[in-house]
């Protein structure tokens, strides 16, 4: 193959010449057999003309000398970058690429249960109408005793005991959620309704398992940690809070004369406690979840330890769990709707003293625990409110 106009004059003229000599030595069939090849490289030539001529009239044309064999591999000397795998077309950079296929999912994920058991799940249900009106256990005077009997005719006056109770009420709370989605989205999501309504129960129930724990509304659901009578442990225990648990537990029996069931506690607490060790460096607590008798409960509406007799409250529920399809303001002529939730719930506490709860910064007061609980010689200095 000829690269230049020049190569294919010289090649040209020697054709030429050949067969000149050949016809003069009357050898036709040869010379014709000449022509043909001078006939192909005048067509040749022709072409390689056009586009000497192209390049020389482009002014963005510029000569590149021939590189050598080492540079061809690896760039000029003062543009060495490295050895490059594989072979680069020269002049011809680009590379030929179509983006890659991608997959769209159209499963929309909903929430998932909760991870923990919460208070409310520990707690008793019973139906209500409404509004309750209910007895609860006040103040007790006086005990039984040994009765004295007669002497010299006079009888000994028995022992008297009084037991009072107060009107107390829980007054029932709606907590209630929509949500206002387009019609043409439920339909390209056939299962966006239900994942909705599920997330929707699932946000109602844990609001309400906070309102029966630190709610404080005079129209509606009072919390236990905001129930008056409930007995409050305060002593520093230095963040032993196994050691707390125990002697607030104590504390129910005596005040309360119940034995209580669970404890719940916030999951901070709960691993502060599974990581206590001993002074062998072996972990005191291996999974069980079961603290000194009670059931434990791990709460993230719980801020310090709660220890209790789960049958001294109970849920009252006025209207069930009930979910909804409707339309708010102008949503009809705007092709949307809303979906809606809600329960209309109170809580009764019949005997408040059988809940104790502690403050975690009360416990948190006092030097970094050690790594083994000791049996603590301190008193009950809670408070009964």
């Amino acid at each position: 193959m000829f690269y230049n106009s020049k190569e294919l004059w010289a090649e040209r003229n020697k054709l030429v010449e050949n067969q000149r000599a050949l016809m003069d030595e009357d050898k036709v069939d040869e010379a014709r057999i000449i022509e043909g090849q001078i006939k192909q490289i005048d067509l040749t030539l022709g072409h390689v003309l056009e586009e000497e001529e192209k390049l020389r009239s482009s002014a963005s044309v510029q000569k590149t000398p021939r590189a050598s064999f080492a540079e061809q591999i690896l760039g000029a000397r003062d543009e060495f970058r490295g050895l490059e795998v594989g072979f680069r077309a020269a002049g011809d950079p680009t590379v030929t690429t179509v983006t890659a296929p991608t997959e769209t999912e159209l499963t929309i994920p909903g929430k998932r249960p909760a991870l923990l058991n919460n208070f409310a799940a520990t707690l008793g249900s019973a139906e209500a109408t409404g509004d309750i009106e209910f007895k609860q256990r006040s103040t007790q005077y006086g005990e039984p005793a040994t009765w004295g009997g007669v002497t010299n005719g006079t009888s000994a006056t028995k022992s008297k005991v009084v037991y009072t109770w107060k009107t107390a009420k829980a007054l029932k709370e709606t907590i209630a959620g929509y949500v206002p989605v387009s019609k043409d989205t439920l339909k390209d999501y056939a299962e966006l309704a239900t994942i909705i309504e599920n997330d929707l129960i699932l946000d109602v129930n844990e609001k309400e398992n906070g309102k029966f724990l630190t709610g404080n509304n005079s129209t509606g659901i009072v919390g236990i940690l905001n129930t008056t009578g409930i007995l409050v442990y305060t002593t520093a225990s230095a963040a032993l809070y196994y050691e707390a648990i125990r002697l607030m537990r104590n504390k129910v029996m005596k005040e309360a004369r119940r034995v209580p069931t669970h404890v719940c506690l916030n999951p901070d607490i709960k691993a502060a406690i599974d990581l206590y060790k001993t002074e062998t460096g072996l972990y005191q607590f291996l999974g069980d979840n079961v603290l000194w008798g009670m059931t434990v409960v791990e709460d993230f509406d719980c801020d310090g330890i709660l220890v209790y007799d789960a049958t001294c409250a109970r849920k009252r529920p006025v209207h069930s769990m009930n979910v909804e399809v409707g339309y708010v303001d102008d949503q009809f002529i705007k092709n949307e709707l809303s979906i809606l939730a809600e329960k209309t719930t109170a809580l009764q506490v019949t005997y408040p003293d059988a809940f104790c709860y502690a403050e975690k910064t009360d416990l948190d007061k006092a030097p970094t625990a050690t790594t083994t609980p000791t049996t603590p010689s301190q008193g009950e200095s809670g408070k009964q409110q």
